[in-house]
């Protein structure tokens, strides 16, 4: 199957970047489990959502992490149990629970992030200052275009209160 020289690099671009996700997502679980933090990615995932914007929704942080609702909320169930996570009334709509990371989770912040850094580190190996900043400028710019693209896909939106109050949570 012959084709033209955008062909090819369309095809190198899409299979390198899923080739560099799967390695990364290897590389991530593997550092993780040997952090000793005893926590899976999904659930670093949830804790680091839940940092950088406190708290979430059930349906915003699966968004967020791009995890379907269900298995979320039985990890989540799980993570409550481990004393990680907490859910408490949000106080502008008490029929939604938001999802908050508790004190105990902050034991595993410098295991998690030890372990990213290390990840970094390696990943981004023989690569200048210079070289790692295009890099971001460039992931970032593909970001803004697929985060366009998805807008225009899904259209209007529920805000994640009304699916939460619809759920009954």
């Amino acid at each position: 199957m012959a084709g033209n020289q955008q062909d090819t690099e369309e095809r190198q671009f899409g299979w390198t970047l899923h080739d560099v996700f799967r390695l990364f997502q290897r590389a991530w679980h593997r550092r993780l489990r040997e952090s000793g933090s005893g926590i899976s990615p999904a659930q670093s995932r949830v804790l680091t959502e839940l940092y950088r914007q406190g708290g979430l929704t059930q349906t915003a942080l699966a968004d967020e992490i791009g995890m379907e609702k269900a298995p979320l909320g039985r990890l989540l169930d799980r993570m409550e149990e481990q004393g990680f996570v907490e859910r408490k009334p949000d106080p502008d709509d008490r029929r939604v629970r938001l999802v908050y990371p508790t004190a105990k989770s902050d034991s595993l912040d410098e295991p998690m992030w030890g372990a990213a850094r290390g990840m970094f580190e390696m990943a981004l190996d023989g690569l200048s200052a210079k070289e790692r900043a295009t890099l971001i400028s460039l992931l970032e710019r593909l970001k803004q275009n697929l985060s366009a693209e998805e807008a225009r896909a899904i259209g209007p939106r529920r805000t994640a209160a009304d699916d939460e109050a619809s759920m009954g949570e």
